[in-house]
């Protein structure tokens, strides 16, 4: 049976759950139970299926449409933090089960930029609108976009990229991190899959881009006079490649889609996009049977379907590799999974008013940002280490300061506290009787909440008789959990009976969260 063989083994809620935390940043059964009730392939194509771009984000005072302005917007502050706002929203999205948010935050991951350094929300937001319009559609022509998009031109210094002055920022970037990688250096300067004229040359073909500060901030505008009109001699990694200059008002761009074509033309540009796909989705160690088994002949998958990432999405999320069982369970949440998986799973929903969703969203942007990974603000341009950095990977997300950030986030939502609005504290009792089929027997109350929470990673025999002995009954004897919860529901609004049953559960859950295998998808 080969790595990318469909999968034949069991399809169960196990395997259907996998399918869901690794595609989109929900967790709960009821969405690995639709997926289940789908079958593999079904649940495959619904999760890859295109979905309607949303609607973009409003001034919570007015109401307003403010990412299409024309003109520069006055407190910028105040927008990226409705922007940031508005992109947890879209993933804390229950009405549909899809892909595309995990990948376009795999493209943001991947197209790197930083919203404090763009420094206009209009920019940032339309940067975002295209890694979503794209997200499962053709790489070339994603990157051609980026490419000349008004924010990332600011990012990098595209649009001081003159032919008087030639700045290299983004053409370096181009080769070494947006497309076909470095390869081991061969020389000063030579690199293996490309060298250091590569990069001079690329950045005279990307030479006469400029912003609008003033006009529809989602296109830049092309200007011939501050363009490189001159031939660029490419090196033998491109087979010597010229790329003849223009000097027409069409010139820049088909300048751009020769260059594109030169560098998509080369093998090696597919391999370097499918490990970043393996590593996102499978896992993150990539050995020499891993290369052979899965990134070749995916890579030449996309080459054949000329660079649309669907068809080797579909491949890999059926693959028997992808549900191979030691890959179940062996992520470290990022902080936006942590974070949209911890509020989904406990059935939490966003407000309608303006004003108060703006609230929650404010804090849920902050809890990722204690967590350290700040939304449409990664660290540098090669995203965040813990999707590049070997060889510690997912390990990164992990430290004395996220983890303490972690456990203040699930304490509030048990116990209450300041990392969430008061509303967002979960009703323990109520949530027991949700989940649990028989929550006065200990057993299956203990075995139905970690099924639910920790679907990943299921603790052990002994592990659960812990929970239920010395963290629901705190030492005590087991059989009273019955006696306790027969006395609540025999007198609900009994403040000593509720109350008893309402701390047993929530010593209960807030122990579950704080497991180590609850970090674990």
């Amino acid at each position: 049976m080969g790595a990318l063989d469909r999968y034949i083994g069991p399809w169960d809620e196990r395997r259907a759950g996998h399918l869901l935390r690794r595609a989109t940043f929900l967790n709960s059964r009821r969405f690995a139970r639709q997926l289940l009730e789908m079958g593999l392939d079904a649940a495959v194509d619904h999760l890859l299926a295109n979905q309607p771009m949303p609607d973009p984000p409003k001034d919570p005072t007015t109401g307003e449409d403010f990412v299409n302005s024309q003109t520069p917007l006055q407190n910028d502050g105040q927008y990226f933090t409705i922007l940031k706002g508005w992109w947890l929203e879209q993933m804390l999205r229950t009405d549909r089960l899809s892909i595309v948010e995990k990948m376009t935050l795999f493209w943001h991951n991947f197209f790197a930029t930083e919203l404090m350094v763009i420094a206009d929300a209009r920019f940032a937001y339309h940067h975002n609108a295209k890694l979503r319009r794209y997200a499962l559609g053709n790489i070339q022509e994603l990157t051609r976009q980026i490419t000349i998009d008004p924010g990332m031109l600011r990012y990098l210094n595209g649009d001081q990229n003159t032919a008087q002055k030639p700045n290299e920022n983004y053409a370096r970037e181009l080769f070494e991190l947006f497309t076909i990688g470095k390869g081991p250096e061969r020389a000063d300067g030579d690199y293996t899959n490309y060298t250091e004229r590569d990069v001079q040359e690329a950045a005279r073909v990307l030479t006469g881009w400029r912003i609008q500060r003033r006009g529809d901030p989602s296109i830049s505008v092309y200007n011939v006079a501050l363009h490189d009109r001159g031939d660029k001699q490419f090196s033998s990694a491109f087979g010597n490649r010229v790329i003849h200059g223009r000097s027409t008002p069409e010139g820049g761009l088909e300048e751009i889609n020769e260059l594109l074509d030169m560098i998509f033309a080369q093998p090696e540009t597919a391999r370097f996009y499918v490990r970043k796909l393996y590593r996102w989705f499978v896992f993150y160690d990539i050995d020499q049977q891993t290369e052979q088994e899965v990134i070749e002949p995916l890579a030449q998958l996309l080459r054949q379907s000329n660079y649309e990432v669907k068809p080797v999405l579909r491949v890999l999320l059926k693959s028997q590799r992808f549900f191979d069982e030691q890959n179940i369970g062996a992520m470290i949440k990022s902080p936006l999974d942590f974070i949209v998986q911890l509020f989904t799973a406990v059935g939490f929903t966003l407000p309608t008013g303006l004003q108060e969703k703006r609230r929650i969203l404010t804090s849920l942007v902050t809890q990722a940002i204690l967590q350290q990974q700040d939304p449409m603000d990664p660290p540098s341009v090669a995203g965040w280490p813990a999707y590049y950095q070997t060889p510690d990977y997912y390990r990164f997300w992990i430290n004395s300061a996220t983890l303490s950030a972690r456990y203040a986030l699930t304490d509030a939502v048990v116990m209450g506290g300041n990392a969430l609005p008061r509303r967002y504290v979960l009703d323990v009792l109520g949530f027991a009787e949700k989940v649990s089929s028989n929550p006065g027997d200990y057993r299956q109350l203990v075995d139905d909440l970690v099924e639910e929470l920790l679907p990943a990673y299921p603790p052990s025999d002994q592990q659960r008789d812990h929970l239920a002995r010395n963290v629901l009954m705190a030492g005590g004897q087991v059989y009273e959990w019955g006696q306790i919860w027969s006395a609540y529901k025999a007198n609900p609004n009994n403040p000593t009976a509720r109350g008893a049953a309402q701390q047993r559960l929530q010593s209960l859950i807030r122990a579950i969260f704080r497991m180590a295998e609850y970090q674990l998808m």
